[in-house]
């Protein structure tokens, strides 16, 4: 009896450990994610860019996310995801590298980021069905969303990270280039995982019998409602996610700027500030996914959109108030927004079809990657076309608050049909 105890402590602190290692991976190789959103002030003045094509060069990464995950994804149900994952990290980590070195204008910077893109997909979501696949049902939603949640600790740790290096390198592409290089560090851990995987003769999966022969997209996942249901939610909660990723630093530092603070003054400021409130979505991943476990996918994602739609609806037309209102409201925005991540990413896993989770993964991340990246871009023309005026940043934001209406709806709806998701 107390070995059968001490064989399932040792095998839970080896998963924990597990766990935190590729954990760490993706928050490294995260780190650099940021760092071209803070730098838009600076890099629109350079490169002579509208807030429409500043947005869109964001969304080249989403577009480049969404797109290769139809190849990729499929992968995972025929290739061992783990060296799918190793390879996407170093696709992004270079790609991330050579940006503040060799981009001068849209079409390279353009191109640099739909790498990253790329590589990001491949990184992440073979990540989450390692994860995903590795532990029960009632820890599944947790362990899911401490992955998810290193991941955002990356990409908020590089606002503030990038705006501290701005402040003392002087310039976007040495505050960039400093990130990238920290970045590096996850793909070095990354070979050291899977080298000692293969030492012990393991691999980082634990379900290589699963792995099938066809690796490649099947659209039936389509005619599968809740999934779609999901999918729909994933794509409504990376809309609503990254238009506030994007503009909400913008946001802030022209309100900064409405209160005295000079504009290189107020980006650096902003990336800060926006670093620590987005840094929020950390506790929030872990939140929501534990209390998925609970509470269920469908009605734990429909609250999480009531309240961040709740903050859409009035962060914009807070440009003219004292900051600290903004900052205040900033912080639980950057909770909710992120609080729903974990909740897709285990219930996508939990209701594909068995051999079709590569298929289902890869349509959720391509729908819901290309909304992503449409939506901010549709945010930019509302700025452009409200001439950037207090109106059109509470107009910008007010549209952020809809997508959350849809994805309440949404998620009751699955609740309905499932009646556990």
């Amino acid at each position: 009896m107390e070995q059968m105890v001490d064989k399932r402590t040792g095998t839970a602190r080896a998963d924990l450990v597990w766990l935190v290692g590729v954990s760490l991976v993706l928050l490294l190789i995260s780190l650099p994610f940021s760092s071209y959103a803070v730098s838009v002030p600076i890099i629109q003045a350079e490169w002579v860019l509208t807030n429409t094509e500043a947005a869109v060069l964001f969304s080249l990464f989403l577009i480049g996310y969404a797109l290769s995950s139809l190849v990729l994804l499929p992968l995972t149900d025929r290739v061992a995801p783990e060296k799918i994952l190793l390879a996407g990290a170093v696709v992004v980590s270079v790609a991330h590298l050579l940006f503040p070195l060799l981009a001068r204008g849209f079409v390279v910077g353009g191109t640099l980021r739909f790498f990253m893109g790329m590589g990001q997909v491949a990184a992440y979501i073979p990540g989450v069905q390692l994860v995903s696949e590795r532990f029960r049902l009632g820890k599944r939603g947790t362990a899911v969303g401490l992955f998810v949640a290193a991941g955002y600790a990356g990409t908020t740790l590089s606002y503030s990270f990038t705006g501290l290096m701005l402040e003392r390198a002087g310039g976007w592409r040495s505050a960039y280039l400093t990130t990238s290089l920290v970045g590096l560090v996850g793909v070095a851990l990354a070979v050291w995982l899977l080298w000692l995987a293969r030492n012990n003769g393991n691999r980082l999966s634990v379900i290589s019998n699963q792995l099938v022969k066809k690796g490649k997209l099947d659209l039936g996942v389509l005619r599968d409602r809740p999934v779609m249901l999901v999918i729909l939610g994933y794509a409504l909660h990376t809309a609503e996610l990254y238009l506030a990723r994007l503009w909400f630093p913008l946001l802030l530092g022209v309100a900064l700027v409405n209160n005295g603070r000079s504009p290189l003054e107020a980006t650096a400021t902003a990336a800060t500030y926006s670093g620590f409130m987005f840094m929020m979505g950390i506790i929030g991943v872990m939140a929501g996914g534990y209390l998925s476990d609970y509470l269920g996918r469908g009605r734990g994602a429909a609250l999480i959109f009531a309240l961040s739609g709740l903050c859409s609806f009035v962060v914009g037309w807070l440009t003219a108030v004292p900051t600290p209102w903004l900052i205040g409201l900033g912080f639980f925005y950057g909770f909710v927004t992120a609080a729903d991540s974990a909740i897709y990413s285990t219930a996508v896993t939990e209701l594909s079809p068995p051999g079709k989770v590569g298929s289902t993964q890869a349509v959720q991340s391509f729908l819901g990657f290309t909304i992503g990246a449409i939506v901010p871009v549709l945010a930019g023309g509302i700025l452009d076309s409200a001439g950037g005026t207090a109106v059109a940043w509470g107009l910008a934001f007010t549209f952020n608050g809809l997508l959350a209406v849809v994805g309440v709806a949404s998620q009751l709806y699955l609740q309905r049909l499932t009646g556990k998701a």
